[in-house]
């Protein structure tokens, strides 16, 4: 029997995965078709790939060694994928964005309404996360990120800086005067992250030098951030377009220079020239300039 291409591919992703319930899952696959296919490729080569126990799908040392062939030619079908789609010419199809939880959930759907509507001939998939994408493996056709990405192979354009502020809700100031100076944060409950250290470096940047422990209240959810602002938990950062729409909060040392955010838009090099991931890239890179973006961020 000769060898297939999803065989090997469902190969890579249970060797990865370790076991065929989860393998099932990351192929979209039903986990009795993930164990065919790994019967099939087994008796195609006449090897044992997996020992199967209770702790899952462990490589033979057979495997093993077909391991890094097998990643190899992922990578190479990957890449034909790429570039077949960025030689195609029709305007139809998926394109598949990537964004963080304030962009996925506050700003995106309402910025692609009208989008959608007018260009009913691109179906659009919004995969928000806060983990950063990964554009050379096609997990989404434009990113937007609050950073340059540096790879080699993407295509990056720089949209607007989002200016940052602190604030804090009405119900905190009743009960904690405002700081006069940047030093007498360390006072208040401040609202910060938990692994991410991006915020503690903005801090450092705008004069004030603070650890994790100095954070009251900590999450990596940005959505919870905010929400812990609002709830008058204590002191956190948001973005003055957004903060100018909330009547119950107030700007903490407006004279404290935040480090603003950078916004990116971001594409594989390979599909830059596909019709409607420019046109949706186009779109995008124009609406996030927008008034109305800029009073959503």
């Amino acid at each position: 029997m000769p060898l297939q291409l999803d065989h090997i591919r469902t190969f890579h992703v249970v060797a990865k995965c370790g076991s065929l319930l989860a393998a099932s899952r990351q192929l979209g696959l039903t986990q009795p078709t993930v164990g065919r296919h790994i019967d099939l490729l087994e008796e195609s080569l006449g090897i044992s790939l997996f020992t199967r126990g209770r702790e899952g799908m462990r490589l033979t040392p057979k495997g093993s060694d077909l391991l890094c062939a097998a990643h190899e030619m992922m990578d190479t079908a990957t890449e034909f994928e790429r570039v077949a789609a960025g030689l195609e010419d029709r305007i139809e199809g998926t394109v598949r964005i990537s964004a963080n939880e304030i962009f996925g959930t506050l700003l995106l759907p309402g910025l692609l309404a009208p989008f959608i509507s007018d260009h009913p001939e691109i179906e659009v998939e919004l995969d928000v996360s806060n983990q950063v994408s990964n554009l050379l493996q096609r997990d989404a056709d434009i990113a937007i990120r609050l950073f340059r990405p540096d790879q080699n192979d993407l295509i990056a354009r720089k949209i607007v800086d989002l200016p940052l502020g602190l604030f804090a809700h009405q119900s905190y100031l009743a009960r904690n005067p405002a700081p006069q100076k940047a030093a007498h944060l360390r006072d208040h409950v401040l609202v910060g992250q938990d692994r991410n250290t991006g915020l503690i470096r903005a801090y450092e940047a705008a004069g004030v030098a603070l650890r994790t422990n100095d954070f009251g209240f900590r999450c990596d959810n940005d959505i919870a951030e905010i929400n812990a602002v609002r709830a008058g938990i204590g002191i956190g950062p948001l973005h003055m377009g957004m903060a100018s729409h909330l009547s119950d909060v107030t700007q903490i040392l407006p004279d404290i220079a935040v480090p603003p955010l950078e916004l990116w838009l971001a594409c594989h090099a390979d599909v830059r020239h596909n019709k409607r991931i420019r046109v949706v890239m186009d779109f995008l890179a124009e609406q996030l300039k927008s008034p109305y973006a800029s009073c959503m961020l």
